[in-house]
């Protein structure tokens, strides 16, 4: 419970902090797209009285708090392209939240098997899966994804190289137009669980309760799964929280790459269009929603390991 309530204080603490940030840098900043428009077509001078009207003579404090207040309430404004903020966010989300959530469960299924196996038969095996790992963690996530659209896209055909298509228009597509940006994602992150995940197999095999077993005869290939792999089990919770956020976080480039209509392109295009107000948003979105992952974390610590519970 203790840990519970620490992270909850973590989560208003982290909150607070982004949302002082976002809001000093948008009150410091030399304005919106609007602003560098008129200042380009009339002259500064119209730019500033903009500028003036835009922005209440209220004190610091005041502003701070009416700013967090409206962003807890909902009650985002409009961007400059005069759409609804929140309107523009909850239609994106979709896309984002797919994209994570199905790349997550494909390098869960990647990651799992090899690391067993890389455990169970040591030699050519465990040094294959070791030196993909590091390739694959070596490439940046954009070219991963042109390197599967040439192959899957433009060689084989299998599937769109770029676009979204709607579940609610055919499931089948909403799939075949995720698929190879999940997996762009999903290589990443199952690269770095394998390097993880296959230590924490390895260290739960040599403890005492393993090495009693083999010394009564068993198989050490059956006892990876039997044995060592449940004790492993809250570091593969903790690499799931930790690529579902950064997945949440970090999906700017593979959208841009794949032309996918989610939160990640609609920061990239905030950002260059100067829209201080739509990408503030999204980045204490953001900071909320990696918040709230590990705060599930400790649950799902709490409930399946026993020492975390003794611990807390």
């Amino acid at each position: 419970m203790k840990r519970l309530i620490r992270r909850i204080l973590s989560i208003l603490l982290t909150l607070i902090v982004v949302s002082f940030a976002v809001f000093t840098m948008q009150s410091f900043s030399a304005g919106d797209s609007a602003s560098y428009m008129i200042s380009e077509e009339v002259g500064g001078a119209a730019a500033d009285a903009y500028m003036k009207a835009m922005v209440p003579d209220d004190p610091f404090p005041v502003r701070y708090l009416s700013f967090l207040f409206s962003f807890l309430t909902g009650d985002w404004g409009r961007s400059v392209s005069g759409q609804d903020i929140a309107e523009l966010i909850t239609r994106k989300a979709g896309v984002t939240i797919s994209l994570s959530f199905l790349s997550i469960l494909l390098a869960v299924l990647i990651a799992l098997p090899l690391s067993i196996l890389s455990v169970r038969y040591s030699g050519l095996l465990r040094k294959a899966v070791s030196l993909s790992a590091v390739l694959i963690m070596a490439i940046p996530s954009f070219l991963t994804g042109f390197f599967l659209i040439i192959i899957f896209s433009a060689g084989l055909g299998l599937f769109p190289p770029a676009g979204y298509t709607s579940p609610s228009v055919s499931l089948l597509l909403w799939l075949r137009s995720l698929l190879l940006p999940s997996l762009t994602l999903a290589l990443l992150h199952a690269s770095l669980m394998i390097r993880i995940f296959r230590k924490a197999l390895d260290e739960n095999m040599s403890k005492p309760f393993t090495l009693s077993i083999l010394a009564f005869g068993a198989d050490r290939k059956s006892l990876v799964t039997q044995s060592a792999l449940k004790p492993s089990l809250p570091v593969l919770y903790t690499l799931i929280a930790s690529s579902l956020a950064s997945a949440a976080a970090g999906s700017a480039v593979t959208e841009s790459v794949f032309a996918l209509p989610g939160i990640g392109s609609l920061l990239v295009s905030a950002a260059l269009s100067r829209d201080a107000r739509l990408s503030g948003i999204i980045v204490m979105l953001i900071a909320l929603a990696v918040s709230v992952i590990y705060m599930l974390l400790e649950c799902v610590l709490l409930a399946a390991d026993p020492r975390t519970r003794r611990e807390a």
